[in-house]
């Protein structure tokens, strides 16, 4: 055991420079490691407390109707078993309000949310001039209101209001609330007031639309568990249970596709260093020969050997993980510095560099240096010592142990890479593409070889000795090809995955996104509600006025599913017992696109329907089947001639289950809600409200522009650090081409010193290193490129859950960059060689 660390110490001191590049290659995986999980972890947690705060507790139960006696003691049952230790019961419903003193004869929709002491569980609600929020504020008719409300009936805090039955007093103005999706909107301007005070109301009634919602805290560990049981247990009884977890939300799906993405780059970072160690580690035994060889003859064994330069490559993977770590720590020290003033919540992250994390980099920097270098260090055993008397080349046979150890490394690799990724598919795809784009490089090293051999006896010099180099005898095609190929695959995959990232971004929060809406247009005020939109002394961006009309399925006649009634509707119906709000328009909106049957261009008296994709599957409906829709106490009975698919993320144009085609429905009783982009300067913002409330009573102004503004903010700090992440692939990626090619360097550096005393001069030289690094990054480039389309269909598909794009600028410029570093680099690498005399090389060796 001592000879073993002896001999590591000796040799680790004697080729320090050499093994420096493992080492650096190593600290920056696992600094990108420990860095991003740290700033993950981080960020999780605030982006968890701030999704319970939006949500206003860990769980929220809602139903539309009253709470069924049955299901109440279900849900009571449950929330024990949970360990439940605090709930809160609110009820919501849209309503008309209007000043009480009658002077201003203005009536505008709202969205009443009667509350109960101990709402809400989580967040605060805040109210405006420095006024703090207590319950005792809505007791005995006591109202909070949104500004909105103040501008579009003209009243002031300490106005009365009537809501249904009953006078409410106006005793402050909210500020900021919790609750709401950051996509959703509701009917009209907030009002808060008292649970007790609500059925004085008298908007309880028979057709009410009220959402009754119970808010629950419980144990962090014990959310998946009472969501899995409330879903199983309600799902007849129209209970719509949902957790601050929810991945319904555009945001925090889009979120979780950063996460997963950005520890995939990390791994791949880190994998990168494996192929780095392992073209280091298979270059510094070919250098090493001639010492293995003296010390066999001395005595040592293969195990001895080996555990020697297993022990030297762990010390170096385990000092480059802790280089790492220090990188990480300083990267993370650095972020609040980078996010400045930004009020966003990843500016009120807590940063620091999580033991967990930490740990798992160094064990991810440390076996990823083990695996990718121990089927080069097999090679050892083939080393005989008679290599000291003459030179032979290694007799090859078939390498059982190597084969075995392939296999081992290869498992290994896939458990490690499930395990950054969180994901078993995604580390069989990772691994996949990476072991068959490894089979197709060894492969096409031999084609290039045969290839290029008639070439052999071309007429020029460089380009003859360029073909002889590439076929010699230990030459290190096959070795550049893999480790450059691979470097290729990852850099194009991880670019173009950015790419498709960044593209999904940036739809969800465009500066042209609609950031608006009108509702309750009636038909008479389309007009002039055009022409006030229109004026551009408001400064309002684009809008469109869509018709709306509120209807109910109550028959299906096709070829899988046959309703006979609402009522069969309701109870056989799948998704289709509900209300919906359909529209008519003849084209497609640019979120829409028809994947069965043929959208209609212009209007016919016969009524047809296209249906989205996604409820037309759950119904069973089909393209031919007829539909019947009870629309305001009228029956029509459209035909389904098209299926759309509808992107919902962009739904704010286009987001209709059922769509009609013009002429049906053409003079039926409807109203028009329009999205628009609203004037950028508040100032002009409140004064476009008030003109459009004071020109048009009835409608109701729905403004998420502050909701808008916070997820841009989040997304733009995500995007950063996908940009800066993508950018640390690309320098690693480069820095392990550098080490690739560099790492043969000591095979030319001989052979140059031969040519120059023969009498070739340096352009001579030059032009042969470069036909021949030339031709093997052109052919690594192309390869890894290609490979790459494959590597992004998997992860897009399986992973990140995006649409699969190619983008052709990433891959072209990925293959004509690695072609002309490879070259670049082949040829800087042995400039010494180059211009100084050979003398010294001759004489050294």
């Amino acid at each position: 055991m001592m000879f073993v660390l002896r001999m590591a110490v000796r040799e680790t001191r004697a080729s320090w420079r050499r093994l420096l590049f493992f080492f650096v290659c190593i600290a920056v995986g696992v600094a990108a490691i420990v860095a991003l999980r740290s700033v993950i972890q981080s960020v999780r947690d605030g982006v968890n407390t701030e999704a319970k705060a939006l949500v206003g507790a860990d769980v929220v139960i809602g139903t539309n109707r009253d709470w069924p006696a049955e299901a109440r003691q279900r849900i009571d049952s449950h929330l024990a078993e949970a360990g439940a230790f605090a709930r809160t019961e609110t009820t919501e419903t849209p309503t008309m309000v209007r000043p009480v003193d009658g002077s201003t004869p203005i009536a505008k929709m709202a969205e009443l949310r009667a509350v109960q002491s101990a709402y809400p569980l989580y967040g605060a609600i805040s109210l405006q001039n420095g006024q703090t929020y207590s319950h005792a504020l809505l007791e005995d008719h006591g109202a909070l209101v949104r500004p909105e409300l103040l501008t579009a009936l003209q009243v002031k805090a300490g106005d009365r209001i009537a809501i249904g039955l009953t006078t409410f007093t106006i005793r402050g103005v909210i500020a900021r609330e919790p609750g709401g999706g950051p996509g959703g909107f509701s009917l009209g301007p907030r009002i808060y007031i008292d649970y007790a005070d609500l059925p004085s109301t008298g908007l309880l009634g028979f057709g009410s639309r009220a959402q009754r919602l119970l808010f629950v805290r419980v144990p962090d560990d014990k959310v998946s568990t009472l969501m899995d049981a409330l879903r199983r247990d309600l799902r007849q009884d129209f209970i719509n249970p949902r957790s601050y977890r929810s991945r319904e939300d555009q945001i925090g799906r889009d979120f979780a596709r950063a996460e997963d993405y950005l520890s995939l780059v990390g791994l791949v970072i880190v994998i990168l260093g494996g192929v780095a160690v392992s073209s280091v580690t298979r270059v510094f035994i070919l250098q090493k020969i001639r010492s293995i060889a003296v010390l066999k003859c001395v005595g040592a064994r293969n195990a001895q050997i080996i555990a020697v330069y297993i022990l030297q490559v762990m010390t170096l993977g385990l000092a480059g993980s802790l280089l790492g770590v220090a990188m990480a720590r300083g990267v993370i020290a650095a972020i609040p510095i980078a996010l400045g003033s930004s009020s966003s919540l990843l500016a009120q992250a807590h940063y620091g560099v999580a033991w967990r994390a930490a740990a798992q980099g160094i064990g991810i920097g440390v076996l990823v240096s083990l695996l990718f270098s121990i089927v080069p260090l097999l090679q050892v055993r083939f080393i005989k010592p008679s290599l000291l008397l003459r030179d032979e080349t290694v007799r090859r046979r078939k390498d059982w142990l190597g084969i075995a150890a392939l296999v081992v490394v290869s498992c290994a690799l896939v458990a490690v890479t499930a395990w950054q990724a969180s994901s078993l598919r995604v580390g069989v795809v990772v691994c996949a593409g990476f072991a068959g784009l490894a089979v197709v490089l060894q492969l096409a090293g031999k084609g290039l070889v045969a290839l290029v051999a008639p070439l052999a006896n071309s007429k020029s010099f460089p380009l003859r000795h360029a073909v002889l180099h590439l076929s010699r005898p230990g030459n290190q095609t096959r070795v550049v090809l893999l480790a450059v190929g691979l470097g290729a695959f990852f850099i194009v995959g991880i670019r173009s995955l950015q790419a498709s990232l960044l593209d999904e971004f940036s739809i969800q929060t465009s500066v042209d996104s609609p950031d608006m809406f009108l509702l309750d247009i009636q038909r008479g005020q389309a007009d002039g509600v055009r022409a006030f939109l229109g004026d551009k002394s408001y400064g309002a961006g684009e809008y469109q006025l869509i018709p709306v009309l509120r209807a109910r399925v109550v028959g299906v006649s096709g070829r899988e599913t046959n309703l006979d009634g609402a009522e069969d509707v309701r109870q056989k119906g799948v998704s289709l017992g509900r209300e919906f709000t359909l529209t008519y328009r003849d084209h497609l909106e640019a979120n829409e696109r028809v994947i069965d049957g043929a959208f209609w261009s212009s209007p016919s008296s016969e009524p047809e329907v296209s249906v989205e994709r996604q409820i037309a599957e759950r119904a069973r409906l089909h393209v031919g089947d007829t539909m019947r829709f009870d629309i305001l106490g009228r029956t029509i009975s459209p035909r389904i001639t098209s299926i759309r698919n509808v992107e919902w993320r962009e739904s704010r144009n286009g987001g209709f289950v059922f769509v009609f085609r013009p002429g049906a429905l053409d003079q039926a009783p409807q109203t028009y809600v329009s999205p628009l982009k609203g004037p950028g300067d508040p100032a002009a913002r409140a004064r476009f409200q008030h003109d459009l409330v004071e020109q048009f009573p009835n409608v109701t102004v729905i403004d998420f522009r502050d909701v808008l503004e916070r997820i841009r903010d989040v997304m733009s700090k995500v995007t950063l650090a996908i940009s800066i992440v993508g950018g640390l692939v690309l320098f690693s990626g480069v820095l392990i081409l550098i080490g690739a090619v560099a790492m043969t360097k000591f095979q030319r550096v001989y052979e140059a010193a031969v040519f120059k005393t023969l009498g070739a001069n340096t352009r001579t030289i030059g032009r042969m290193l470069l036909f021949e690094y030339g031709v093997l990054g052109s052919l690594a480039g192309v390869i890894g490129s290609v490979g790459a389309i494959g590597l992004t269909w998997g992860v897009s598909k399986y992973a990140l859950e995006i649409p699969w794009k190619i983008f052709v600028t990433e891959h072209v410029a990925g293959v004509v960059l690695t072609a002309f570093l490879v070259a670049v680099i082949g040829v800087v690498s042995s400039l010494d060689v180059l211009r100084h005399k050979p003398l010294a090389t001759l004489r050294a060796e």
